[in-house]
């Protein structure tokens, strides 16, 4: 069993590709009846000159979350969730970027939420409180089943 502090700092040695996939498994291993209406907006990452034009022309936006559950809860539409890692002193990795700040605005300002997550422990609270679920029982269940995760 770990404690939260444990997998906090255990996450802080994380890349946000780790975070989001252990995120994503939580995420379709509890929720498995609406599994894949959580998924990946692939948006970031190295892209070729060429690769990133053929994007832009197929309709791919700057700024766009990296996660969204496309399942209405609360009012809202969706909810957008955009990974990063723990942030860490001196550096401005887990921090939004411009166009993210403003694809939030944008999102939020038409209906859905949008939250910054920088752990699965984090994950997991925003989800439930968007599906206005208890998280303790599944935070509980991580404490005792992290390893899984990793």
């Amino acid at each position: 069993m770990m404690t939260e502090e444990e997998i906090i700092e255990l996450e802080k040695t994380y890349s946000e590709s780790k975070i989001q996939h252990i995120c994503v498994c939580w995420f379709r291993n509890t929720f498995p009846q609406v599994a894949n209406l959580l998924f990946a907006v692939p948006n970031g990452g190295y892209r070729t000159p060429k690769t990133g034009a053929q994007m832009q022309y197929e309709g791919a936006v700057s700024g766009v979350s990296d996660l969204i559950l496309l399942f209405p809860s609360g009012g809202k539409a969706s909810l957008c969730l955009e990974t990063k890692v723990p942030k860490r002193k001196g550096s401005s990795a887990g921090t939004q970027s411009k166009n993210q700040k403003a694809w939030q605005m944008l999102v939020e300002q038409y209906g859905s939420s949008y939250a910054v997550y920088h752990g699965l422990l984090e994950f997991v609270r925003i989800v439930c409180a968007y599906l206005k679920a208890n998280p303790q029982p599944y935070i509980d269940r991580i404490l005792k089943t992290y390893a899984i995760y990793r």
